[in-house]
């Protein structure tokens, strides 16, 4: 699937779009506390906690982003194996995310009272799992080449 879109380029655009996603997904959580200012205490204060996971999860990207772009993008077994366990742990990441925030929508009365909140929340969700099969094609592809 990746293959199709970015060829021999997958290695250096994955992180790149993982550090986008981690970002729309620190970004998310700062949205459903906006659109839901009466959210129990118990789900603001885990959606603070993603928000400092996806925020350290994207610092770690662009900096070893940077690093391989000291390398000019070398690319050996090493470094494809770091990238690919990298993708897999945002994967997980957004994972959790996905099953927190369905949680969140089946079990929030703050959520159920909002009419707005369950309609960007599950968007939120459809973002995240975009994102997921994203990092799980490319960790296929991967794995089969």
């Amino acid at each position: 699937m990746l293959h199709i879109c970015y060829g021999d380029k997958n290695h250096i655009r994955i992180p790149e779009e993982a550090a986008f996603w981690k970002r729309q997904e620190s970004e998310h959580t700062v949205v459903i506390r906006e659109i839901v200012p009466d959210l129990e205490q118990r789900y603001v204060e885990q959606l603070i906690e993603y928000q400092g996971i996806f925020n350290a999860v994207e610092a770690t990207i662009v900096q070893y982003f940077s690093r391989l772009n000291r390398t000019c993008y070398m690319m050996n077994a090493e470094t494809i194996d770091t990238i690919v366990n990298l993708i897999d742990q945002t994967a997980a990441k957004s994972q959790a995310f996905v099953e927190f925030l369905t949680n969140m929508v089946i079990n929030s009365t703050a959520v159920q009272n909002n009419p707005v909140a369950p309609v960007v929340i599950n968007h939120i969700i459809r973002e995240s799992k975009y994102y997921i099969g994203i990092a799980n094609a490319y960790i296929t592809q991967v794995a089969y080449s």
